[in-house]
């Protein structure tokens, strides 16, 4: 709570002295004051950026409340929420190793929070004023701690506001949990239906095209450079690469195999697992998914260094500190050299700004040989048995 309190006093006086950061939070901010007005939220055009709304109307609709409030107070208040939810993330995480002691719990949750904060897509994340970490949140709590009745809904009402999470009913399926994926598709339906009674124009307008038109979110070449996708990393390989017929086969290979080994995962490493290894399908074959979208990285991060502790092998130790540098550093140099060196920007750069998407096929690929190896050394084991 401390961690998260001093976060929001510094970023109040940071944007009350400089009124820098949180473009996407202003752009949250004029959605919500459109929807006040009665205009248009997706005729608005946001800040010396150009920013356009991207998101839904049922989450233009959910951002009223920061319209009424002055920016130096929204954005000491959406970095409150944000850090709380990221001690909220890691508590859970902290939760699976049966740590029952409260006090250790805390302190270890405390340790591994400071630890992630300056991983860039945090950082990002509460620089920008984004969602990610809070909806990170609802999902992990939704599909695991939830009453079982009940799970899939407040997934549903996260892909209301981000698309992005739909990936988990394809995922619930594949599971047979079937009474998850229904409630997720019925708690996506609902936001819909609302913003359609609420704001039918805008409704009309989003879901008639606007949701699909990437060049509302990708509208400078020089941007691309940050879009950890498949898609973003064709995109900058599009001189000598058919990207559209490529990135639709790279989707269908990786987003069905994906969703097979996180199933795998689920069954072989429990429930978060899953999730985890789902999400980081969803950001591979999403259209864009920036380095802020990678927040996922918190509980994979978490997950591996829970497991690299129990099983007390180096190589697994060294190849989680690997991956937090990655989540660390790259993304830091790649912006400074957009913003600074911007000509310097070549293949190099590609390299950096594609090691997340490196990193989520890795860890996918992985997953697959591990619990391949597992079964086949359980079935070798169970015929010497026979």
């Amino acid at each position: 709570m401390l961690i998260a309190l001093s976060g929001a006093l510094t970023a109040f006086a940071f944007n009350a002295i400089y009124a820098e950061g949180w473009i996407d939070l202003e752009v949250y901010r004029e959605g919500g004051a459109a929807v006040l007005r009665r205009t248009s939220v997706y005729d608005l055009v946001v800040g010396e950026n150009w920013l356009k709304f991207t998101y839904s109307p049922f989450a233009a609709i959910l951002f009223m409340p920061l319209a009424l409030v002055g920016m130096e107070i929204a954005v000491a208040l959406w970095v409150l929420i944000s850090i709380l939810a990221l001690e909220a993330v890691i508590w859970i995480l902290i939760g699976r190793t049966a740590v029952r002691c409260r006090s250790r719990r805390a302190t270890r949750t405390l340790l591994v929070v400071i630890a992630t904060l300056p991983l860039y897509p945090v950082t990002l994340t509460l620089w920008n004023g984004q969602i990610g970490i809070i909806l990170l949140l609802v999902i992990i709590v939704d599909l695991t701690h939830g009453k079982e009745k009940w799970r899939g809904i407040g997934t549903g009402i996260a892909a209301g506001i981000k698309l992005t999470p739909l990936i988990f009913i394809p995922y619930l399926l594949i599971t047979r949990r079937f009474r998850a994926a229904l409630m997720t598709g019925l708690g996506f339906l609902g936001t819909v239906v609302l913003g359609f009674l609420l704001l039918p124009a805008d409704s009309r307008d989003y879901w008639g095209g606007a949701f699909f038109d990437t060049q509302r979110v990708v509208t400078e070449q020089g941007v691309n450079f940050f879009n950890q996708s498949l898609r973003g990393v064709l995109m900058i390989m599009s001189d000598s690469w058919p990207t559209t017929p490529l990135w639709f086969a790279l989707c269908a290979v990786v987003g069905t195999g994906g969703l097979l080994v996180a199933a795998w995962t689920a069954k072989k490493a429990g429930e978060i697992a899953g999730i985890t290894a789902c999400a980081i399908v969803g950001l591979l074959v999403s259209p864009v998914s920036w380095p802020h979208h990678w927040v996922w990285c918190i509980p994979l991060l978490v997950l591996w260094a829970q497991r690299a502790q129990r099983v007390d092998v180096r190589l697994e130790k060294v190849g989680v500190g690997f991956l937090w540098f990655i989540f660390l550093l790259p993304g830091y140099i790649a912006l400074a050299t957009v913003l600074i060196y911007p000509s310097h920007a070549g293949m190099w750069l590609m390299l950096l700004t594609g090691s997340y998407v490196l990193s989520g096929l890795s860890t996918l690929l992985a997953l697959a040989v591990y619990f391949s190896r597992s079964d086949w050394r359980q079935r070798k084991r169970g015929s010497g048995d026979d």
